[in-house]
């Protein structure tokens, strides 16, 4: 799980080092990015979309690379979205995160409720995340709508250390999914963390996690938010202790 990382280092000194536009993608491969310099201000975003609506879909992959000391507030973000973006694909690939106040992923700026969402498909595998206030990822899909099927949310052979325990982080979650329609979480480590927090809203979501081991951490919680059924959540072989 969690392989080292390195390579050439970039210090910056703005509020955000990487904004996605209208027709445009991003790649970060064997770099270590920290923002020890970056000045006070609200909003705080190592990337972040346009801030107006983007005709295209885009795509982010972060791999091999190493993101620390976005600390300078108490909400800095790793990747921050506008309304009316759409990522084909996140992904995010051995890589490691360490001191960050904010959320790694802030997918949830669709809050009118009408099935709209922030990514298509969101993968997260083999990477570390260190004393992150807040959630690895907080993905919002609101409404009724059925006419989609996504989102789908996987994360598999990480660790997650001291995570989404910051009082400014809503959902008190270090995983928070509402409305995703297909979750795999399976074979990752979680210590001294908030728990996952998962809330079914519409269709037949798929949610499997299986063969997590969870240190320190709250029981996952699954809700039905519109039925009166029991959750379709699969939990197996997952371990706590304290």
């Amino acid at each position: 799980m969690a392989a080292q990382t390195g390579g050439a280092e970039i210090v910056f000194d703005r509020s955000s080092l990487f904004e996605i536009q209208d027709g445009g993608s991003l790649l970060l491969e064997g770099l270590v990015l920290s923002g020890e310099r970056a000045p006070d201000s609200a909003g705080n975003a190592l990337i972040r979309t346009q801030y107006m609506s983007m005709l295209h879909n885009y795509e982010l992959v972060i791999r091999d690379t190493t993101i620390r000391d976005l600390d300078i507030n108490h909400s800095f973000d790793v990747l921050k979205v506008a309304k009316s973006t759409l990522a084909n694909r996140i992904s995010i690939e051995n890589s490691r995160f360490e001191n960050i106040t904010g959320h790694i992923l802030r997918l949830n700026a669709e809050v009118e409720d009408l099935g709209v969402y922030n990514a298509e498909y969101v993968d997260i595998e083999g990477s570390s995340f260190t004393r992150v206030g807040g959630a690895l990822v907080e993905f919002y899909r609101g409404g009724n709508d059925e006419s989609t099927f996504g989102p789908h949310f996987k994360l598999t052979e990480s660790v997650l250390v001291d995570v989404g325990l910051n009082t400014r982080n809503k959902p008190g979650a270090s995983v928070f999914l509402h409305g995703v329609q297909v979750t795999d979480v399976s074979n990752n480590r979680f210590e001294d963390s908030a728990p996952i927090k998962i809330e079914h809203t519409v269709g037949e979501p798929r949610t499997a996690i299986n063969a997590n081991a969870f240190v320190g951490v709250d029981v996952v919680e699954v809700r039905e938010l519109n039925s009166a059924f029991d959750n379709t959540a699969v939990l197996n072989n997952n371990q706590y202790s304290q």
